[in-house]
């Protein structure tokens, strides 16, 4: 009997399959295919073609190439600048990308370490934005502690944020649809020395560049639209904003 029963549920499943079978061949003129092909790029920035002009710098200056193909740009630096307390070094960071290139987000970090470490903030050489267009990252700076204003700075995380979407948000250094290239503006034009330091306070000079007297200037540009994690209207700026945090953590 129980061979029978095999037998006979194998002879059922058989039946089925050629019931389904003919299903398939009966019905087959009433499909269907589509399909859609998606094409991914990756987003680029480009150097800038020229420098920034030194007398208006959120534009280019036409007579002065960009050779270096930089993004980071001083015009007004001088190689070995001497410090004298009580005076200015001129200082002038500024970023550029390419006109054509994705709208993004610019930070900049200042590293300083021209004296020696532990030497107080108010014998520490300090430089003071020069407009609206950037801003200290809330809790990522240090101020000269003799400062009143708040507005002398030490070192520190800065993001550019002309006409940021909201509040203590990046802005976007918008690249894309740019008929030129485009430039931040400077973050600061000098450094000033305090009348407090002394030559006993500065890092002694050595042939290594890494014990020398120095400060550091370094640009992180993220490009827009790179939501990450963050939810909401201002998600890209959120994420880039935590990204250049994660990126200073690298400099200090």
């Amino acid at each position: 009997m129980e061979n029978k029963k095999k037998k006979r549920y194998g002879i059922i499943a058989a039946l089925l399959l050629l019931v389904l079978a003919a299903g398939v061949g009966t019905y087959a003129w009433l499909t269907a295919q589509e399909h859609i092909d998606n094409v991914f790029t990756v987003g680029s920035f480009g150097h800038p073609e020229n420098k920034p002009d030194p007398t208006d710098p959120e534009k280019p200056d036409p007579n002065n190439p960009n050779t270096e193909k930089a993004y980071l740009f001083e015009t007004q630096w001088v190689a070995n600048s001497k410090m004298v307390p009580g005076a200015t070094v001129a200082k002038n960071p500024n970023v550029g990308i390419k006109a054509g290139s994705d709208d993004a987000y610019v930070f900049i970090y200042v590293k300083n370490a021209i004296v020696k470490p532990g030497t107080s903030l108010e014998k520490t050489p300090y430089f003071t934005l020069k407009n609206t267009n950037w801003k200290p990252v809330e809790g990522q700076v240090k101020t000269n502690q003799s400062d009143n204003s708040g507005n002398q700075y030490v070192s520190g995380l800065f993001m550019y944020s002309k006409n940021p979407a909201a509040e203590n948000l990046p802005a976007k250094l918008e690249a894309n649809k740019a008929a030129q290239d485009v430039y931040t503006d400077e973050l600061f034009t000098a450094v000033t020395i305090p009348s407090a330091m002394n030559n006993t306070d500065v890092v002694e000079t050595t042939t290594d560049p890494k014990q020398a007297p120095t400060m550091t200037v370094s640009a992180y540009i993220f490009g827009a639209g790179q939501n990450g994690t963050e939810q909401g209207e201002n998600a890209d700026a959120q994420n880039a904003l935590k990204q250049a945090k994660e990126w200073a953590k690298t400099q200090a």
